[in-house]
């Protein structure tokens, strides 16, 4: 079961030539957990030209990302990362039989993420059961489109994330006024709940640093807590329900683990009165 840790970038994309410079920039920044995305569009209902029936654009199978201990070592990593896959898919049509016919190949990747274009979409995204949903990636730049609140409070209920992307905002001023005006329509109808934030770093130099990040939070209307965990704790969540759902749940569930003497690095503090407890059923005072 892969757990995420430390601070997060779950959206790296998968380009052919930066993708290794940019994945060592972010881990030699402090991030511990990366997610590699890879970006799909179902184009079938938006195109002029005509297409045969069952023609869909191709999705590929999750992208493969191999770090040496010498890689490590050069860009001064000592802990070993967490990488995950990741797959975005942009969509408008609620009708099309994209995700039945990808629905085995989107299931490999870690982390499913979609950009519904229209209210439509967002609805399907939410209710469907063909594909399991953890991350919904509004794109700042669809002007003019309005998703009822219901449906994002829907989303939120139902442990899907909403994320807020600052790459482009980096150098593109009409794409930050557009991301914090997405930012506030979140916090309107959520209270800026389940919101993480990622790079969507195609160059190494799209990367910033976490604490820089939680910076550009506080600028897309986050408040100081609420800034970190949308790069810790929050991203954190995702991928624990991302792999919760794979397993079958439809939320976001607890896990119990008991852990053995091997794993006496990992015992909390405490942990051998608790067995005390557990076993004679005398009350501990703290």
């Amino acid at each position: 079961m892969k757990l995420a840790r430390g601070f997060c970038d779950l959206n790296i994309s998968a380009t052919d030539t930066d993708l290794k410079r940019t994945v060592l920039k972010a881990l030699s920044f402090g991030y511990q957990t990366v997610a590699i995305n890879r970006e799909v569009t179902d184009n079938t209902s938006t195109e002029k030209k005509k297409r045969k029936k069952g023609d869909f654009p191709f999705v590929p199978s999750p992208p493969k990302l191999t770090l040496s201990e010498e890689d490590l070592r050069q860009h001064k990593i000592t802990r070993k990362p967490v990488i995950l896959t990741r797959i975005t898919i942009t969509y408008s049509d609620p009708g099309s039989a994209f995700l039945s016919k990808f629905r085995d190949v989107i299931k490999q990747y870690d982390i499913i993420a979609f950009t519904p274009t229209t209210e439509g979409a967002l609805k399907q995204t939410v209710s469907q059961t063909n594909v399991d949903v953890d991350i919904i990636s509004l794109d700042p730049e669809e002007r003019g489109t309005r998703f009822a609140r219901k449906l994002l409070r829907l989303a939120v209920e139902r442990d899907i994330y909403f994320e807020l992307r600052y790459g482009p905002c980096i150098t593109n001023s009409s794409s930050r006024q557009h991301t914090i005006t997405l930012s506030h329509i979140l916090h309107q109808s959520s209270r800026s709940a389940n919101m993480i934030l990622t790079s969507q770093a195609r160059f190494p130099s799209q990367i910033r640093p976490p604490y820089d990040v939680m910076n550009l939070g506080r600028f897309f209307g986050l408040t100081e807590a609420a800034a970190k965990e949308a790069i810790v704790s929050l991203s954190h969540n995702v991928v624990y329900c991302a792999t919760s759902r794979r397993k079958g749940a439809t939320k976001c569930v607890a896990q119990v683990t008991f852990l053995g003497e091997s794993d006496s690095k990992l015992k909390f503090e405490g942990l051998e009165n608790a067995r005390k407890y557990l076993k004679t059923g005398i009350q501990i005072n703290d």
